[in-house]
């Protein structure tokens, strides 16, 4: 690392949390972000970057380098989410800045995300004569719900573009403020959703003989799902299955026609998890029909990719970050069964995801991503700035794994075998 990318950073900090509070002010939900679009644009371009707005897609920018050399992509998400901000953190100190549109909140930290790049984005162009090759900067729009990413990586293959490496950093509510996660290997889960919908006969409930109740079977089916599990995965293959809705009727003595529920399953093997899927449609369809129900599938989408870090990117990574603030700066943990749209970009490139944390239990900053008390320790943000800048460096040195292969799919069948194109999006 020639260059001292974490003072450069830290005398940034003030910058880096003035767009932050920008940003979170202003939220915009996913495919909305218009004002969020300007403002990156404007500010890329007052930096004398070259910059291109993707219709539907978001941003994208290059900081040209002063030789010749491969190309790096950092990006960043920067949609917000449905959520009605609470003033008070999950410590119950108040926050910083809170959202002033109503009922819309960056309540995962796409804030953050946009911001340490911005200010990355800065550092890098300042110094751009000192790097070798090109920076590609991507700010993606809708990853929260109606990814958006497709129209970005559309845009790079129609241009002919297929940067060598790829680093992101997402925040954390779950490690101490300032630590680096950074490791190989699994670090976020693959995911599919299933809407399903019972038909049955609705009555009266003084003669439940003569009506067929959806919500019987869907007791019969929740039951044998949490099972399922348990009797057909490896307990050393992680893998997670819950529902979060039940809808079904209106009375306690009508019996209801219908009930829908609706849930999610995340693992680290797509393998895995294609399998469980299969089980789940035979579960729900059978014991569906031995209730005398009918069971369709509103929603039951291809399993998506888990994310797993380059190993060869991730320990670069991980020593230039541990070089540049210390040994303690860099820690293992578990990894998350949340998902991201970041693992199409490894589709396509090696890479590193990384997770930044904020959790500051004296300042109060506790609560989970998702959540109305969700926050960020700002005085950690010219941290993850300064990791972009100094993995961006250290990536444009480092050719490609001989072994590292992409996935020889087309774009649009990629998309659609990974269960991306719901219109109801990525939950």
């Amino acid at each position: 690392m020639t260059i001292q990318w974490n003072e450069e950073a830290q005398r940034l900090s003030d910058l880096c949390i003035d767009l932050r509070r920008q940003l979170h002010r202003h939220p915009e939900l996913s495919s909305h972000e218009e004002q969020t679009v300007a403002l990156i644009d404007q500010f890329l371009q007052a930096q004398g970057i070259r910059t291109q707005i993707v219709e539907h897609g978001g941003v994208l920018g290059w900081i040209e380098g002063g030789k010749p050399g491969r190309t790096v992509m950092l990006r960043a998400d920067i949609d917000a989410l449905p959520i009605q901000e609470e003033k008070t953190n999950g410590g119950g100190s108040q926050k910083a800045c809170v959202s002033e549109i109503p009922g819309v909140q960056h309540a995962c930290g796409h804030d953050g995300h946009t911001a340490m790049l911005l200010t990355a984005a800065k550092l890098l162009q300042t110094h751009r004569e000192a790097l070798e090759g090109t920076v590609l900067l991507c700010f993606e729009r809708g990853e929260e719900a109606t990814m958006n990413i497709y129209h970005l990586m559309k845009a790079l293959e129609k241009a002919g573009i297929e940067p060598d490496s790829v680093f992101g950093l997402h925040v954390s509510p779950h490690t101490p403020a300032g630590t680096l996660q950074i490791q190989a290997g699994p670090l976020m889960a693959g995911m599919f959703s299933f809407h399903v919908r019972l038909q049955g006969r609705g009555g009266h409930g003084s003669r439940p003989d003569l009506c067929v109740n959806p919500i019987d079977c869907y007791a019969a089916i929740g039951q044998a799902l949490n099972a399922l599990r348990m009797r057909t995965v490896s307990p050393f293959e992680p893998l997670t299955i819950s529902t979060g809705l039940v809808q079904s009727g209106t009375k306690s003595n009508i019996l209801p026609d219908t009930c829908v529920f609706k849930g999610t399953v995340r693992f680290y093997n797509r393998e895995v998890g294609l399998a469980f899927q299969a089980k789940l449609r035979h579960v729900v369809e059978h014991i569906a029909e031995a209730y005398d129900c009918t069971a369709s599938f509103d929603k039951l989408n291809a399993p998506g990719f888990p994310l797993n870090n380059d190993a060869d990117y991730a320990k670069t990574a991980a020593e230039v970050c541990r070089e540049m603030l210390g040994k303690e700066a860099v820690i293992q943990a578990e990894p998350w069964m949340g998902t991201d749209s970041f693992p199409l970009y490894l589709q396509r490139m090696p890479g590193v995801y990384a997770f930044l944390g904020m959790r500051n239990e004296e300042k109060g900053i506790i609560a989970d991503v998702h959540t109305s008390r969700h926050d960020l320790d700002e005085s950690v943000l010219w941290k993850g700035a300064a990791a972009h800048a100094a993995c961006a460096e250290a990536f444009l040195k480092q050719a490609r794994p001989q072994a590292w292969k992409p996935n020889p799919l087309d774009l649009d069948t990629l998309f659609e075998q990974a269960g991306y194109l719901f219109p109801e999006g990525r939950e």
